[in-house]
């Protein structure tokens, strides 16, 4: 997809938001039109006992992408948690979502952090299976915010959000009805995900309330961008391309 972007094929993407700042940090002409969703990452587990996240102390866990956003987040609530990650637990990297959820289903793994789908297919897989900790509902307790963070997001080809308004608004009208559809009618779009997601329809269908779904233009949740960038920016810089995206990062009303 980054590819793509860079070489001006996609005039419309989705992608993660914190992509869309190194991507535009770097030059390439877009602008961030819309958040998508606002988190979807849970840890999961057999171990009932674990209900906050200093029970992590002493555990292993299988994490994937190596600082990507979730594994900054989780480092991040670790510490804020009074949890040294490179001391207090020990942290197992695997490739993908996709790998980590069949050791998960197969018992290799006992403890994991996973986005949704991949949680709900695990917890159908094996009813042992339970959703411990929850990344969304950490975030705003400790950042005291109303939302939680904007995990993904549509951006445009700036020749087109120029060019083309009229079309661009078209589009984001469209996707956001799209979004709230997806919301109010699970199991349909459990349907579609399976022909085109290649997940079961009964898993998607249960894990549509978890993706916490729902499209917002860019310049209406502004200041809950800045403040997800920045504080990705404390963790690593490198995160979102090394700097706050000034004003221009934001597609106008």
């Amino acid at each position: 997809m980054s590819a793509k972007i860079i070489a001006g094929e996609a005039d419309i993407a989705a992608v993660p938001t914190n992509l869309a700042a190194i991507l535009y940090n770097r030059g390439i002409p877009i602008q961030l039109a819309a958040i998508t969703n606002w988190g979807v990452m849970y840890v999961i587990g057999r171990d009932s006992t674990i209900t906050t996240w200093p029970e992590l102390k002493g555990k292993e866990i299988g994490v994937t992408g190596k600082g990507s956003t979730p594994d900054l987040l989780f480092r991040y609530f670790l510490s804020a948690n009074g949890l040294d990650p490179e001391i207090d637990l020990q942290i197992r990297y695997y490739p993908s979502p996709a790998e980590l959820a069949q050791l998960v289903i197969a018992g290799k793994v006992s403890l994991a952090t996973l986005p949704e789908p991949w949680v709900t297919e695990a917890l159908a897989r094996d009813p042992d299976l339970k959703v411990l900790l929850d990344y969304q509902t950490e975030w705003t307790r400790l950042e005291q915010r109303n939302e939680s963070y904007p995990q993904s997001a549509l951006v445009v080809k700036t020749q087109l959000a120029a060019e083309n308004p009229a079309l661009v608004r078209a589009f984001l009208n469209a996707a956001a009805e799209s979004n709230r559809w997806v919301v109010s009618q699970p199991a349909a779009a459990g349907c579609l995900a399976e022909k085109y997601l290649f997940i079961s329809a009964a898993a998607a269908t249960e894990a549509i309330p978890r993706c916490n779904l729902r499209l917002v233009a860019a310049h209406q949740v502004q200041p809950e961008i800045e403040y997800f960038l920045e504080k990705l920016y404390s963790f690593q810089p490198q995160s979102i391309g090394r700097k706050i995206p000034d004003a221009g990062f934001y597609l106008p009303e």
